[in-house]
């Protein structure tokens, strides 16, 4: 009898000592991730790209690292901000700029209202422009953090050569019955979604169905990154049987249909919906992300 309790307890010992040593693994996963503050505008140095010169300090961009420490001191101590360089001399950032700009519907601002200051992640986040407006910072990071959802840490770092995509997508809020819906499933850094963008923003606004009826398209986009939404996305990997060969991205659910890669989205989805498989397509799943 006691040789059988001492293994458990043994094994218990060890765990606790684990737990001690490294904390507890699950200690902090309710903790809001710090708000990214993402600082775009142009500093020609360029690190370390001169050949004929050592690296030396980017001037431009440390004038306003330097003010928005002293200007965020409180917000960085305790962790609620983190700040992201981004120097607008090189393709990517200057690619991914645009990309926010165009998310936050301010693709027309002028290139001379730099620094872009984007505070989170666009449907939650804000964004600010210009040294004249940097005394605004503390305010608006406190609104954003204030709406800020709880499974905002998923936005990652891009590698190499990538490029953030933030397709278009309609408000749940108006979505009729009568309305084609399609859902489009993709993430953040894909570049065979970025591949399908034209595609997309060329969706007609209404199409006639094959009875000669009119309907109005309605586009949404969910990204699997987001715990929140990838929940949705399963309830139609789900619902549609979908093969977990199939279950990546890029996907698009038209009606009962699940079209994967360009090689079935190009070619299929302007036909579903003539066929009026957007009439079909289920929107109880949606509800959830409306609560």
């Amino acid at each position: 009898m006691k040789n059988t309790l001492i293994k458990p307890l043994i094994v218990l010992l060890c765990l606790a000592l684990i737990c001690s040593a490294q904390g507890f693994p699950y200690a902090k996963a309710e903790d809001k991730a710090p708000l990214y503050v993402r600082v775009y505008l142009f500093d020609p140095c360029g690190g370390c790209a001169s050949a004929d010169a050592g690296c030396r300090e980017c001037e431009v961009i440390m004038a306003v690292l330097n003010r928005l420490m002293g200007l965020l001191a409180a917000e960085l101590a305790d962790g609620r901000v983190d700040i992201r360089m981004r120097n607008l001399l090189y393709e990517p950032v200057q690619k991914e700029h645009q990309t926010y700009l165009r998310a936050f519907g301010q693709e027309d601002t002028p290139k001379s209202l730099t620094p872009t200051y984007v505070l989170g992640e666009p449907g939650w986040g804000d964004i600010l422009h210009g040294e004249e407006q940097e005394d605004l910072l503390p305010e608006a990071i406190a609104r954003v953090i204030a709406r800020m959802p709880a499974d905002a840490a998923w936005r990652r770092e891009p590698r190499e050569g990538q490029e953030f995509i933030s397709p278009r997508s309609d408000p749940l809020t108006d979505i009729q019955p009568e309305d084609s819906l399609i859902l489009y499933f993709y993430k953040d850094f894909c570049p065979y979604c970025k591949d399908l963008e034209v595609l997309f923003d060329a969706l007609p606004e209404y199409v006639y169905l094959a009875d000669g009826t009119k309907s109005r398209v309605r586009f949404v986009s969910l990204e699997k990154q987001i715990p929140r939404q990838m929940k949705v996305v399963q309830r139609y990997y789900d619902k549609l049987f979908v093969h977990p060969d199939r279950q990546f991205v890029p996907m698009v659910v038209i009606g009962n249909r699940a079209l994967f890669l360009g090689a079935e989205i190009i070619p299929g989805l302007l036909q579903a919906l003539i066929d009026g498989e957007g009439l079909k397509t289920d929107r109880a799943p949606l509800a959830a992300l409306s609560n």
